[in-house]
């Protein structure tokens, strides 16, 4: 197990390498410039040449991308071409509303979908069951921006009710802050909850198959305690690795979530330097959350070996 997770902590520098200098390479050869998108209606050749040497424009993507590879590995990631603020300023300060939004969506889901998969299982063929897997169909095949937008303007238009919005501080109003943070939570959570509870109700069936929980059941045991203790147990196992890895789900669809909702994270962040062709700030984004990406696994890997012993890495 230690070498293996060496092995994994020695692959981290070669993706993060990879992802960058893929993101370096594609924001490069994308057409137009952040200088097309600065100068727009006062666009002249001379204007245009002065403002791209002057961001360090006039490089090779090669010995751009080295230049910014150099600086990055002394915790420096340059400065946006936008605002000429940098880089690691913005993350710092942006890096809590993302993360507590990641943090919160994966708690949503483990409390909400674990519990209705396992119902579902226990009942199955019943009305609770029929009535998650079809709920969870749904889900599924809608979109989270269409239910954002759904959540933001029907409710207006039907009963003048408006979500709260405006990003406040936990520490500045902890009750506000809950309350902006509801609906988002919800919306980044669904599609991936509505894949976990079909996960738990899998588990929860091929579990409760087995032979030793029929066992445990002819032994006299009260159905509740046989759940509890050894079917819910032993089917948590890859629910709780697949809850892991759903944090990289949770990270991609911030994206879009912090844009419908303003709030000022990473993600907002990386979508408007998008639009901008700030592609410092892209490629920034990228590494970053790929190395969070890439840490969560390894540690989902750790638990899974912690949780089933049998388990060997090669």
């Amino acid at each position: 197990m230690t070498t293996y997770i060496l092995r994994r902590l020695l692959l981290v520098p070669v993706t993060l390498l990879i992802l960058s200098f893929g993101t370096a390479m594609i924001m490069r050869l994308t057409p137009g410039d952040v200088v097309d998108y600065q100068l727009q209606n006062s666009y002249t050749p001379e204007r245009a040449d002065e403002l791209r040497e002057h961001l360090g424009l006039n490089k090779g993507p090669f010995e751009a991308y080295w230049d910014w590879m150099s600086n990055a590995f002394q915790g420096n990631f340059g400065r946006s071409f936008v605002s000429y603020t940098p880089i690691s300023e913005e993350i710092e300060r942006r890096f809590p509303v993302t993360i507590q939004l990641v943090v919160l969506t994966v708690l949503v889901q483990a409390v909400i979908a674990i519990p209705l998969g396992a119902v579902a299982a226990v009942r199955q063929n019943g009305l609770g069951d029929h009535s998650v897997r079809i709920i969870s169909v749904v889900v599924l095949a809608v979109p989270s921006f269409v239910i954002a937008v759904f959540v933001l303007k029907f409710p207006a238009i039907w009963w003048g009710w408006f979500p709260p919005l405006g990003y406040v501080a936990f520490q500045d109003d902890p009750l506000r802050n809950m309350q902006v943070y509801s609906i988002p939570v919800v919306v980044n959570a669904l599609a991936l909850m509505a894949t976990l509870i079909r996960l738990t109700r899998t588990e929860m069936l091929e579990v409760l198959r087995q032979d030793y929980v029929r066992t445990a059941q002819a032994k006299g045991l009260r159905r509740g305690t046989v759940i509890q203790r050894h079917a819910l147990k032993n089917a948590l196992i890859p629910v709780i690795t697949v809850l892991g890895l759903s944090f990289g789900g949770a990270l991609g669809g911030v994206v879009i979530v912090e844009s419908i909702f303003s709030l000022p994270g990473l993600g907002l962040y990386a979508l408007n330097a998008v639009r901008q062709e700030d592609y410092l700030v892209v490629q920034t984004f990228v590494v970053f959350s790929g190395f969070m990406f890439v840490m969560v696994n390894l540690a989902v890997d750790i638990v899974y070996a912690w949780l089933n012993p049998r388990i060997q890495y090669a």
